[in-house]
């Protein structure tokens, strides 16, 4: 039986065929990284360090191939089976003799038709199925968990003065499908409302609920399929980092987890918020989802409000994954890996009941993501490369090489990871650019702004990028 990380390894070494990785980000390979070795990733974006990870010919990225980074969604991932990249993916996969082990950020249609892959991730059918806001909204009411004020209509049918006379001042619209901010809209006032007409189709249904300026909450959870029924494992949640000024010019994106924070929310609302997150994963698992997903939450006061279910990995799970191990866990991405391999009972229920009490325990760490703060594409240069950095007379200085977090040695130090843009790559709107790693806290008191020691070292961050038009010239 597996009671640590190293009889997990050796469990997993005895499976047969190649492990990949399939996500927006390569970097997030990380996630899987202490329990298995990764031989091929296939990701939207490119970095320094990627080349570190896999070979030439195992490595597949739109951003290489294209030369452009985009804020990647979870759509773009479709755009690896396309030309020129689909041509290099199927010369690969003719010389793998044995079954691709997929762990995939989220399935996709393309890896599921396709035999040679073992796509260890719940079907697209169910991911879409729980992906639904709309639905989700349903789900949440069949289950009495509380909400913000919401109604649900086409967008051609309400108005700015309607929808913020329903909903008692600003709100937010969702169409049923979106993640990381990409499809949400925060309206103030009649002009953001005239924007979000201009985006989205008359006829399309949308979520528009209250906007609360409070924290936003996130947590993972597992749902696991084993021979005593079906279980649901929560971790603690992490405080969300949403539209912060320097990494971000829109007040809905997401700008990364800090999960010290977690530190000075109440236990009674951390473990409310674990038991909702439990509670729906036990529902999902009736309806055939199984393995990791995550959910959001706003904190208003000593209310739990919930917002959405993310059923999938997300942004914070290779961080999670880290600290997990670090803290001599078994990480619950190894947990969601198991039972797609058909592992799970590898654990015993004592075991998994173990994991579940030390899962409860906050965390410590946190991680941002700065984006482009033009509004046009451009290139950008920069002398930086991935390592750990610090702050010295208000300027970022490299100290030494570095991975992630973990080759941190003080409180001072942060690490850019290797995600970073090849110089002449060309940068879209909102697209990140950078992802930073620290061992401490990043938010203020009230839990909605960054501290000024991680909002200079942001700014300073980006004044190192020099801006250039992508057809020439200079900024």
């Amino acid at each position: 039986m597996i009671k640590n990380l190293s009889k997990l390894k050796d469990a997993l070494s005895k499976c047969r065929g190649t492990w990949a990785w399939v996500g927006q980000r390569g970097i997030d390979a990380f996630t899987m990284l202490d329990f298995v070795s990764v031989d091929a990733g296939f990701c939207c974006d490119f970095g320094e360090e990627y080349a570190r990870l896999w070979t030439e010919k195992s490595l597949f990225s739109v951003e290489k191939d294209l030369g452009r980074r985009e804020n990647w969604g979870n759509q773009d991932l479709e755009m690896l089976w396309e030309e020129p990249t689909r041509k290099r993916i199927e010369t690969y996969i003719s010389g793998v003799k044995e079954p691709i082990n997929t762990v995939c950020y989220r399935s996709l249609k393309v890896l599921e038709n396709d035999r040679r892959f073992r796509v260890l991730a719940p079907p697209l059918m169910l991911k879409d199925l729980f992906d639904d806001k709309l639905r989700q909204l349903e789900l949440f009411s069949i289950l009495g968990v509380k909400t913000p004020a919401t109604f649900v209509c086409p967008l051609a049918e309400t108005t700015f003065s309607k929808a913020s006379d329903i909903l008692d001042g600003p709100f937010v619209v969702q169409p049923p499908v979106g993640s990381s901010g990409e499809n949400t809209y925060f309206v103030n006032n009649e002009t953001d409302f005239e924007r979000v007409e201009d985006i989205l189709e008359p006829s399309q249904r949308v979520k528009l609920s209250k906007y609360l300026p409070v924290p936003s909450l996130n947590g993972h959870c597992v749902v696991l399929k084993t021979r005593e029924g079906l279980r649901s494992i929560a971790a603690c949640p992490s405080v969300q980092i949403v539209g912060t000024y320097g990494c971000t010019n829109r007040a809905e994106i997401y700008c990364g987890n800090d999960f010290s924070a977690a530190n000075r929310v109440p236990k009674s609302i951390r473990e409310e918020i674990c038991t909702i997150m439990e509670k729906i994963g036990l529902f999902m698992g009736t309806e055939g989802f199984l393995g990791l997903f995550g959910m959001d939450f706003l904190l208003n006061g000593d209310e739990v409000l919930a917002l959405e279910i993310n059923p999938r990995f997300q942004g914070s799970t290779m961080l999670l994954s880290l600290l997990q191990v670090d803290r001599g866990e078994v990480p619950m991405t190894a947990l969601h890996v198991m039972q797609f391999m058909g592992l799970i009972e590898e654990f015993t229920q004592d075991f998994l009941e173990q994991s579940k009490k030390m899962y409860r325990t906050p965390y410590k760490g946190a991680h941002l993501i700065v984006h482009s703060l033009k509004d046009e594409p451009y290139c950008i240069e920069h002398d930086m490369k991935a390592g750990i950095y610090t702050l010295v007379n208000n300027s970022i200085e490299r100290v030494r090489n570095g991975t992630t977090y973990r080759d941190i040695k003080s409180p001072g130090e942060w690490c850019i990871l290797g995600n970073l843009p090849e110089i002449e790559t060309k940068i879209f709107q909102e697209a990140r650019f950078a992802m930073i790693q620290t061992t401490e806290s990043v938010l203020d008191s009230h839990l909605k702004q960054l501290e000024s020691y991680a909002a200079t070292f942001v700014n300073e961050l980006q004044s190192r990028c020099r801006v250039l038009p992508f057809n020439g010239g200079s900024e």
